[in-house]
């Protein structure tokens, strides 16, 4: 059932089966319910493989809709690896992020540790200065004009990604759900990024586990701007409502703290589309 809050709407930040763990819903059930919804399109994400096949499947399938595959720089791909960037881009795959389950800080902070296993990744060298091969990835986002995300790295390897991405002349960058405690970036820091051109992303997964509230991300929201933000689902988990539903509480939610329905349109509408079309 088609919901107006819905309708033209984008969710840049789904998980759905096949995977390697449980998910709620596969791709075809899960753009079947968008499409019901009213919504317009998706982008699938895989933690650990490319879903740019599976997304152009569908895309063939569900010609109405927009729906884009993306690309983790987790160990299972090679971690930072340029390789397997360049072929995502040749088979036409949108959107990239830098670990998130293998980053190196994300994990320090699941484990509750100041040392992990080097094989855990960082997008940086020993001089603190970004990898060789994170700037390779980057200039092959750039030329296969990709949409970068900064994945589960923390705030300051984030930010010096969007940097680096500015100066390499990548046009469209986001910043993953900064409401996450194990990135937890700062207003400041997120306004650096906007100014950047990056959009900041706020996913409803973390409302809904109860890793940040509802109030501080419609105060997070206030401070940035609507214009520089979208809102995502980020949902899949099997506990978790489906991904339309989670989007339709968010919003709904959202409103309540008087966040306007102009805004949201702007948040998960235009600024989505932005992100996934190219010129």
């Amino acid at each position: 059932m088609v919901h107006e809050l819905l309708s033209g709407t984008y969710d840049l930040h789904i998980h759905t089966a096949p995977d390697v763990i449980p998910r709620k819903c596969t791709d075809e059930e899960t753009v079947r319910r968008l499409e019901a919804a009213g919504m317009r399109g998706c982008a699938i994400k895989c933690h650990y493989f490319e879903t740019a096949a599976r997304a152009a499947l569908l895309q063939e399938r569900f010609p109405q809709m927009k729906i884009v595959g993306g690309l983790v720089l987790n160990r299972s791909v090679g971690g930072i690896n340029p390789e397997a960037v360049e072929r995502f881009g040749q088979m036409g795959g949108r959107m990239l992020w830098f670990p998130t389950m293998d980053a190196r800080s994300f994990q320090q902070y699941k484990k509750k540790m100041s040392q992990v296993p080097s094989h855990f990744l960082t997008a940086s060298g020993a001089d603190g200065k970004l990898s060789a091969e994170t700037v390779r990835v980057l200039e092959t986002a750039a030329r296969y004009q990709l949409t970068l995300g900064t994945g589960h790295l923390n705030a300051d390897e984030g930010l010096a990604l969007l940097r680096e991405g500015k100066r390499l002349g990548i046009e469209r960058m986001m910043v993953t759900h900064v409401e996450h405690p194990a990135l937890n970036y700062s207003i400041e820091q997120q306004r650096e990024a906007a100014a950047m051109g990056a959009m900041i992303e706020h996913s409803f997964n973390n409302v809904f586990f109860r890793r940040s509230t509802i109030e501080e991300i419609a105060r997070q929201i206030r401070a940035v701007g609507c214009g520089h933000v979208i809102l995502t689902s980020d949902l899949g988990q099997t506990d978790a409502p489906y991904s339309d539903e989670g989007m339709l509480q968010f919003a709904e939610a959202l409103l309540k703290q008087g966040i306007t329905e102009q805004e949201l349109a702007v948040m998960m509408k235009q600024n989505p589309e932005k992100l996934i079309t190219l010129p």
